[in-house]
């Protein structure tokens, strides 16, 4: 049975101690919350209990002093791992860790009240530079953390949750930030600086409006000839680590067209492949270390990581050429609004694009002026250009009135 080892650092306390014949060494709190050996030996003693009964695992018991950094580091994480996608969890991981845990963290989960998530949630929007909806990301963890909290039974009677009637305040004014599209010539321009790999990788982002982990997530047996099936997406964790999920929704597990000019570059693509069967279309050329089954194919290869193709091979490509990068989502921005330019319907459009509501489509991706709005811009320009009609003064059948007459 191990006792541990505990080690004041500058701002917290650490434990060393043996885990599976290793020394490991974890944090228990900070100086601010445990001034003195006797304010963190508690601590350490239930992390040591622990460690001496599973192994070093830290478990998440249910009491009425637990705190909302324990709650959620022990509990809610650990539990919507299995539940939440890869992207999502991310994005939480990061919300709380940048945004919650320091205004939040050390008080205790029962009391916590709607007034405090509201001046947390103030105190977010007056000091820093998220955007609307990146604030509402923010009331959305905590209102999935609460809700967690009551299913725990750790909200008392109160099963309300307490940031129901939290608001996201202060950005009234905000504008939406302005996106990108890539024009047909933009994508001639890219498509002409780069070769294979990265250059397949581009038509199938440009011709299909894939999202781009789709893209990588891609295996040859997706590719009959006329169209994509999209069956999974790959997803980049915190660290960059690739897991394989199901597609963003239902609707967006529907098949995608491949039009000619896509068609052969894939054709040609797929001649230079030694291995097809439950292969990737874009492999890793090499893998470093293990990875989990659902990420090797055939070939023993994980799929390409986009980010590094950008790093090592088109962005050098781009820069070189002169072109500028708006990330893989412009190709798919510029996919609907190309589209819509050649008289294509906003419904098939959102078809194509495999999203499940046409107005996500008609605001987000499609980049336009409404078309009678410009002929009569147009028309208005035509009869502003015109010469005025020369006029004449004559006499009036009364005394000396004048009219004036135009002359036809």
């Amino acid at each position: 049975m191990q006792n541990g080892q505990l080690i004041r650092g500058e701002k917290s306390w650490f434990v060393k101690f043996y885990q599976d014949g290793k020394r490991t060494t974890r944090k228990l709190g900070t100086l601010e919350e445990y001034a003195t050996d006797d304010d963190i030996a508690p601590v350490l003693q239930r992390f040591m209990a622990d460690v001496n009964t599973d192994g070093g695992k830290k478990r998440f018991v249910p009491n009425s002093r637990v705190t909302l950094r324990e709650f959620v580091t022990t509990k809610y994480f650990p539990d919507v791992v299995k539940e939440l996608r890869g992207s999502t969890l991310r994005g939480y991981r990061a919300i709380w860790n940048n945004y919650i845990d320091g205004r939040l963290g050390k008080m205790r989960l029962s009391d916590i009240r709607t007034f405090e998530l509201q001046e947390a949630m103030d105190d977010i929007c007056g000091t820093t530079p998220l955007k609307k909806a990146s604030l509402f990301r923010v009331r959305t963890f905590m209102s999935a953390v609460f809700s967690e909290a009551i299913r725990c039974g750790l909200r008392g009677r109160d099963n309300t949750n307490p940031v129901t009637e939290v608001k996201v305040r202060g950005r009234k004014n905000e504008r939406k930030g302005e996106t990108f599209a890539y024009s047909l010539e933009d994508i001639k321009t890219i498509l002409g600086s780069l070769t294979e790999s990265s250059k397949v990788l581009i038509a199938v982002a440009a011709y299909t409006g894939l999202r781009r982990g789709e893209i990588v997530g891609l295996k040859w047996e997706d590719y009959d000839g006329k169209v994509i099936w999209v069956r999974r997406n790959i997803c980049f964790g915190e660290k960059g680590e690739m897991s394989v999920e199901l597609p963003k929704t239902e609707a967006s597990e529907a098949p995608v067209p491949v039009i000619a000019p896509l068609r052969k570059i894939l054709d040609a693509w797929k001649a230079k492949a030694t291995i097809i069967d439950d292969c990737w279309i874009f492999q890793a050329g090499f893998t470093r270390k293990e990875h989990p089954e659902s990420l090797l194919d055939a070939a023993k290869l994980t799929p390409s990581s986009p980010q590094n193709v950008l790093r090592d091979v088109i962005a050098p490509a781009l820069e070189k050429a002169g072109i500028e990068w708006h990330g893989f989502h412009a190709f798919r921005r510029g996919l609907a609004t190309n589209l819509r330019t050649l008289g294509v319907d906003d419904l098939t459009i959102m078809e194509i694009l495999r999203h499940g509501d046409i107005s996500v489509t008609r605001a987000s991706y499609i980049k336009r002026v409404d078309e009678k709005s410009v002929e009569a811009m147009d028309r208005l320009e035509t009869e502003l250009a015109r010469k005025p009609k020369p006029v004449k003064s004559v006499r009036g059948v009364r005394g000396n009135q004048r009219q004036q007459v135009a002359v036809n």
